[in-house]
C-alpha cells in the first residue's frame, strides 16, 4: 500500500472573488510514503497543465503569459483576489496505482474508504458560501462525490455542491483558446462582465 499526500496548503485571500477547486496535487508534488518531493511545489505544477497561462490571458490580457515562480504565482493570485483549494489530503493506493495521476484512482480510494480530505481553517469556511466556486474539470459523478466528502469533512453548507461550476480542463489544450472558453463560461455564472 502506498500513502500519497497532498501537503500544499489552501491558498485563500481574505475576500476572494472566486475559488478554483482541484482534486489533488500533481504526482510530482505528492509525498509518497513519507518521502517528500525534491523541490517546492504549488498548485497546477504539471507542465501539461496550462492553468497559469490561462489565468494570465484572462486577468492580464495585454501581457504575454510567462512562466511564474511560486512566489510570483502567489502574488498574482493576491493581486487578482483568487483562491485555490484542493479537496484531497491523502489516499492509500495499491502499489500498481502509485504513479497513476487519474482521478479514477481517487474515486476508487473514496469507495474503499482509503481517502482523507483536506481540512480548512474555521475562518475560511464562510468563503466557500460567499465566493464563486469553479472546478478545473468537467462534471463527473466521482468529482461531485469528492466535493461532497470535502464538504462533510469541513461541515460546510451542502448547497456548495449545486453552486459549483465545472470548467474545461486546463491540461493538453491551447491556453489562449481555453482562456476564452473560461471567460465565456464565467460570464454565464457572473452575468456581468466586470466581475470576472
Amino acid at each position: 500500500m502506498i500513502i500519497q499526500k497532498d501537503e500544499i496548503p489552501s491558498f485563500l485571500p481574505d475576500k476572494p472573488r472566486l475559488i478554483f477547486l482541484g482534486t489533488m496535487c500533481a504526482m510530482n508534488a505528492r509525498t509518497l510514503n513519507g518521502k517528500k518531493p525534491k523541490e517546492d511545489f504549488f498548485y497546477y505544477n504539471d507542465n501539461r497543465n496550462h492553468f497559469w497561462k490561462i489565468l494570465q490571458y484572462i486577468y492580464e490580457p495585454s501581457l504575454e503569459p510567462v512562466r511564474l515562480s511560486i512566489a510570483e504565482k502567489k502574488l498574482f493570485l493576491l493581486k487578482h483576489n483568487i483562491g485555490i483549494q484542493n479537496l484531497v489530503a491523502e489516499i492509500k493506493t495499491p502499489n500498481h496505482a502509485r504513479l497513476d495521476p487519474s482521478d479514477t484512482v481517487l474515486f476508487d480510494c473514496q469507495k474503499k474508504n482509503k481517502i482523507q480530505f483536506k481540512k480548512i481553517k474555521a475562518k475560511h469556511k464562510s468563503l466557500f458560501n460567499s465566493s464563486a466556486l469553479f472546478f478545473t474539470c468537467r462534471y463527473k459523478k466521482g468529482i461531485a462525490h469528492l466535493l461532497e466528502g470535502f464538504i462533510e469533512t469541513n461541515s460546510l453548507n451542502k448547497d456548495i455542491v449545486k453552486n459549483t461550476w465545472y470548467l474545461k480542463t486546463p491540461t493538453r489544450c491551447n491556453p489562449f483558446q481555453r482562456s476564452q472558453e473560461w471567460i465565456s463560461e464565467m460570464k454565464e455564472v457572473y452575468k456581468i462582465k466586470n466581475k470576472i
